[in-house]
């Protein structure tokens, strides 16, 4: 398997030093094995624009494809899956020998665009979905409006490493000395702390409950969302990003996960990948309504921002250890290996179809 990381025009490589600096020296690193059958190569600065124009498309993929050969013929890649992830992927089908193309779509790419970068990336991700032999959509809404043009779309939603995230049932995991004196109950967010996330809810919590403890756990990023409100209030604490290594640690002494979404159009896309984090922990989880979470209405709580709080209330007294090995059962569905398992089946299908067979 040969990885390609994700292309990124000259204007990005302007705008961000840490990325310019570690792209150009992967660039200049050329073709990296990563481990047997994995290799990583870094793809050179492209022409800025190509979610305006739809020739700038054309021409970054005419680089990409001549950047891009030498390397497969290296690795003797003489029919290969291509598997793409953005609209503007498209202009390279039909230029590899390829024996299927997939498009694993993991986002809504309009989302917050407008104009004439929303209608360019309308007319890039239609195109790509028309030739795909395969759709892979992320989210449930995703699936229903790419499945309009093309038959073969599949529903694959984020997975999540719940051996990992299960270690917070497990009796033998320390809780994390971060949080072990904490007073209880504690509640706890596990994310990237941006616009998707509701402070406002958050902040009503704490101030109606100032006894409970919440914990804020991950990047924040002030200029995306105004963190003031929740700022400066005793019952708040922040603990920055953690290693992921500490997360089951963390997550062991938390009493109610919380999933507090705004109702956007950019949430209402997503797979929320912590949602399956957290029921690997068996903890409760109390969030707001979303697409993807409703479906887990049995295992979870659901609440509108103006219930919220009583929410928790009601997560925190019922409760049970019976309900704890429920929502661990339900996360299993959604490890790694589950999705794994999944692609292969739809790619040995439609393989079989062009006389063509793999072994997982």
């Amino acid at each position: 398997m040969l990885f390609v990381e994700q292309m990124a025009g000259l204007e990005h490589f302007w705008k961000y030093a840490d990325l310019r600096k570690r792209r150009y020296h992967n660039w200049r690193a050329g073709l990296r094995k990563i481990q047997p059958n994995l290799w990583l190569v870094s793809p050179p600065p492209l022409l800025p624009g190509r979610y305006y124009f739809t020739s700038i498309a054309r021409i970054n993929a005419i680089i990409m494809h001549r950047w891009l050969k030498p390397h497969l013929h290296r690795l003797n890649f003489s029919a290969p899956i291509l598997w793409f992830y953005k609209p503007e992927h498209v202009s390279l089908i039909g230029k590899f020998n390829e024996t299927l193309t997939v498009y694993h779509c993991i986002d809504e790419f309009t989302v917050g665009t407008s104009g004439r970068k929303r209608q360019t990336i309308q007319m890039l991700e239609t195109n790509l979905l028309k030739r795909a032999d395969i759709v892979f959509a992320n989210s449930q809404l995703t699936f229903q409006n790419k499945r309009k043009f093309n038959p073969h779309t599949y529903h694959l939603p984020s997975g999540a490493d719940i051996a990992h995230f299960a270690k917070a049932a497990n009796p033998a995991t320390n809780i994390h000395p971060d949080i072990e004196n904490l007073p209880h109950p504690i509640l706890a967010f596990v994310g990237n702390i941006n616009e998707k996330i509701d402070i406002s809810i958050l902040t009503s919590v704490v101030r109606t409950h100032p006894e409970w403890t919440l914990v804020m756990i991950g990047q924040p990023h002030p200029y995306a969302v105004n963190l003031q409100p929740l700022q400066h209030i005793s019952n708040v604490y922040w603990l920055g990003k953690q290693p992921f290594s500490a997360l089951p640690e963390i997550l062991k002494g938390v009493d109610v996960c919380l999933l507090p979404y705004t109702q956007s159009e950019a949430t209402r896309y997503r797979s929320p990948l912590k949602l399956y984090e957290y029921l690997a922990t068996g903890k409760p989880i109390v969030s707001t309504p979303h697409p993807e979470v409703n479906q887990f209405s049995n295992l979870i709580t659901i609440s509108p921002p103006k219930t919220f709080t009583q929410a928790i209330e009601d997560a925190l007294k019922t409760d049970t250890p019976q309900a704890h090995v429920k929502r661990i059962q339900a996360a299993q569905q959604h490890s790694w290996d589950a999705r794994v398992d999944e692609i292969l089946t739809i790619l040995n299908q439609h393989l079989k179809l062009g006389g063509i067979t793999t072994n997982k």
